[in-house]
């Protein structure tokens, strides 16, 4: 009799840690399934969404720029831009196909349908109308194109993303939920059966704070994805300076009108012969050269905001009263600025020699900045006046 209930127990026990095995493994999966799948999914949506928004900045800047005076002489930089269009509309189909290829609830593949729509829908405007009419160089068509079509796709897209990250939110929190009881009446459970269960609700807790952990990394990683996407869109990667996207969404989305007793100078810092200079001593000490350029800029303007505008040229934007005093004292900081750039530098044991062309242009009350200020500042390069010393050229209203 005692063997048949020790036999008994001993079956008991073994089917309940068989349960409890079965039931610490689904717990297991439903966590993993979380970080594997949902987080995953968030992950590809999140990144289109930045994308998309990467390509909306890059399509205004090429309309701008067709559309301005000059667009013949945008030529290559509108190229450059429809090359990045394309590029990012590439990245955004593989995106939604890692999102595709991932298993998905019926709510979100409901959901998932109504975006595979609108984003067919984007593409369909940005590759066969707007692309289409800036490759035939109509501008202004495609100005009307994207402000009375585009922009109502583009919210529509955005509206079914941002509710398709929302059903997608609600599903890692239901799952999430699911486990978490699971993992309670995993531990009421384990209680009641001795040590050996207790052993495995132990190693239960401590794989579901590893996987709490690890769903909590995953969540900060792609929120400092985020930044540095964020981040990367406005700053050369070379200097460190603000860039051209930065330059042009300051003064090429609308005017910036200036403040009452204000006044802005504009000082634009050209490097003479930079191809050369990459020729003789290579990309490495160009670059070298380029990002000393900016920190030596910065050593005498404090207060200036830098953009890198071209591939060797830089402008510095220096907020000042309007007073004749003010002009004066830009100008001698300038005049210290090119005595800094034009000393040699020192790069791979070399002493390079490096020349600068340099403007100035002033705005003041009531005076407003747009885009054309870069223009003025190139044509103030060889048409200024010159200063007193020779070295730079001005434009003062």
């Amino acid at each position: 009799m005692k063997n048949k209930i020790n036999v008994i127990t001993n079956v008991i026990v073994i089917l309940f840690i068989v349960l409890g095995a079965i039931g610490f493994s689904l717990v297991i999966s439903e966590y993993s399934d979380v970080v594997d799948n949902d987080i995953a999914s968030r992950n590809y949506l999140q990144q289109n969404s930045i994308k998309l928004h990467e390509l909306e900045t890059d399509l205004c800047i090429t309309i701008n720029l067709g559309r301005n005076e000059d667009s013949a002489d945008n030529a290559e930089a509108i190229g450059s831009y429809v090359e990045k269009i394309n590029y990012s509309m590439s990245d955004c189909r593989e995106l939604m196909k890692k999102y595709e290829a991932i298993r998905k609830t019926g709510e979100e593949e409901k959901q998932y349908q109504l975006v595979k729509t609108a984003m067919d829908q984007y593409n369909e405007i940005v590759s066969n109308e707007l692309l289409t009419q800036i490759d035939a160089g109509h501008f202004e068509t495609a100005n009307s194109i994207y402000f009375e079509r585009f922009i109502n796709k583009r919210n529509g897209l955005d509206d079914s993303l941002n509710q398709l990250l929302t059903v997608t939110n609600e599903s890692i929190d239901k799952r999430y939920d699911k486990a978490e009881f699971n993992a309670k009446v995993l531990r009421v459970f384990f209680i009641g059966f001795g040590i050996i269960v207790l052993v495995l609700l132990n190693m239960l807790e401590s794989r579901r704070k590893r996987i709490a952990k690890n769903l909590e990394t995953a969540i900060d990683a792609n929120e400092k994805t985020q930044q540095s996407l964020n981040k990367a869109m406005f700053t050369d990667n070379v200097t460190s300076s603000n860039n051209r996207i930065s330059f042009v969404l300051e003064y090429g989305v609308e005017p910036v009108e200036i403040s009452a007793g204000e006044a802005m100078n504009f000082v634009m810092f050209d490097i003479k012969d930079f191809s050369g200079i990459n020729f003789r001593y290579g990309t490495y000490a160009g670059d070298k050269i380029l990002a000393m350029t900016v920190e030596r800029i910065g050593d005498v303007f404090d207060d200036a905001t830098i953009y890198r505008t071209g591939s060797d040229e830089f402008v510095a934007v220096i907020k000042t009263d309007d007073s004749q005093d003010s002009f004066t004292k830009v100008a001698n900081l300038v005049e210290r600025a090119y005595r800094s750039l034009t000393s040699d530098y020192d790069v791979n044991n070399s002493r390079v020699s490096v020349d600068y062309d340099i403007s100035l242009v002033r705005k003041e009350n009531p005076d407003t900045v747009d885009m054309n200020i870069h223009n003025q500042l190139k044509q103030a390069l060889t048409n200024g006046s010159s200063y007193t010393s020779g070295n730079w050229r001005y434009y003062k209203d």
